[in-house]
């Protein structure tokens, strides 16, 4: 077995189910599927099993560990020379495992694919502002000579050797225990670029991803993208600046959002929902957009200020 697809998923059984049946037009045909369904309740098990495609289907389920667990309980359950992970919101190109397969040939342990936005989804203010942001990265990492910087490891569309995957250790399942948001896929690129593996961005190599995250939602991860870049910091100190954190564009909102992520959590719950009752109303507006990302900072900064603060009582 050449490919091993691995997708964890979480209550989102149409959308798992809608991404798994488009493998089956992939032109390498020598593959399977591994879907982990982490603490799902949705059905999502039941359903992946009635689907009938021509690609070896398994299906696991688990209690709610998060990605990273997930993750490695798909690596640990398939066979293939090449590990593949997909997010479960991921609609692969036909040509995509041909072009990570190509890309591995010429000698890449790593391969990034171009995770474009997929034309179904919504015209909501954030699924244009990852439309956007895919775009930039696709340019930037396509430029002769460029290093992949960390923070674009990404696991939405990636593929590793199985030799290199076990020999990196696998995904920390610190990170998103219990299913927490982030940090994992960072930790691993990182442990990826000390062991001196060749990482190869391929834009050829393109997934769609159907992008419809409520704001609210958003919002919670914009917090855990904080708690995950405080438990980063600590297990990898040495990263010093070259691990960014989330800063105010403007000075009046570093004033405003900066002092309101050092109060409790209650004294801006308003705010937190009056920026996702206008996102979710269709607002694409620039004051809507200030807002709302102040918003998602602010929440970030709570989340490292929290998490650090937490671990020096420790």
């Amino acid at each position: 077995m050449r490919f091993s697809i691995v997708i964890p998923t979480y209550q989102r059984r149409d959308i798992v189910v809608r991404m798994v049946a488009a493998l089956d037009r992939q032109l390498h045909s020598d593959f399977e599927v591994v879907v982990v369904a982490d603490g799902s309740t949705d059905g999502t098990a039941a359903a992946l099993r009635k689907l009938r495609v021509r690609f070896p289907l398994t299906v696991l389920e688990q209690s709610n560990q998060g990605a990273a667990a997930a993750r490695n309980a798909g690596a640990s359950a398939s066979r293939g020379e090449l590990l593949v992970f997909l997010d479960d919101d991921m609609e692969a190109d036909p040509k995509m495992l041909t072009e990570h397969d190509r890309s591995h040939r010429e000698g890449a342990d790593l391969v990034l694919g171009h995770l474009a936005v997929h034309r179904d989804s919504p015209p909501t203010l954030l699924g244009n502002e990852v439309a956007s942001w895919s775009e930039r990265r696709r340019e930037r990492l396509s430029r002769p000579g460029v290093e992949v910087p960390l923070a674009h490891l990404l696991t939405g569309q990636m593929s590793i050797s199985r030799i290199a995957f076990q020999q990196i250790g696998g995904f920390d399942t610190s990170f998103t225990r219990n299913g927490l948001f982030g940090g994992e896929d960072l930790d691993f690129g990182y442990r990826v670029r000390k062991a001196g593996l060749h990482v190869v961005f391929n834009p050829a190599a393109v997934s769609y991803q159907l992008y419809d995250v409520d704001p609210a939602l958003y919002t919670r991860r914009s917090r855990e993208a904080g708690r995950a870049a405080a438990e980063l910091r600590a297990k990898h100190p040495e990263l010093g600046a070259e691990l960014k954190h989330w800063e105010f564009h403007a000075r009046l909102d570093r004033v405003v959002f900066g002092a309101l992520a050092l109060a409790p959590a209650v004294v801006s719950t308003p705010l937190r929902a009056l920026a996702v009752r206008r996102v979710r109303r269709g607002r694409l507006g620039p004051r809507t957009r200030r807002l709302f990302f102040a918003v998602q900072t602010m929440e970030y900064l709570r989340g490292l200020r929290e998490t650090s603060r937490g671990r020096g009582s420790q």
